[in-house]
């Protein structure tokens, strides 16, 4: 007896998101989608007036910095990931 797995075995419904098959699937990947904003709920369209006119010369200020900080960091982050990553395979 020759046993298939599931996800090799042909199915016609295997890219249909629709009729929802596993209910407590569905509510979990809606959660999960819920967890991250998108581009589209957060107005941009004001920030780079506010960065000329609305902030202090201490705010640039400070706010520049932190934001140089968080680019380097990922930068090093990144480096060590991919070297680590090199290292193992």
């Amino acid at each position: 007896m020759e046993e298939s797995e599931p996800l090799p075995a042909k199915n016609p419904d295997h890219f249909c998101m629709f009729p929802i098959t596993y209910p407590s699937i569905w509510e979990f990947y809606k959660k999960s989608v819920a967890s991250f904003w998108t581009v589209e709920e957060v107005d941009l369209s004001l920030d780079l007036c506010h960065w000329q006119h609305r902030l202090t010369p201490d705010e640039l200020r400070i706010v520049s910095h932190v934001l140089a900080f968080f680019a380097t960091s990922d930068g090093l982050v990144i480096e060590n990931l991919t070297v680590r990553f090199m290292r193992d395979v």
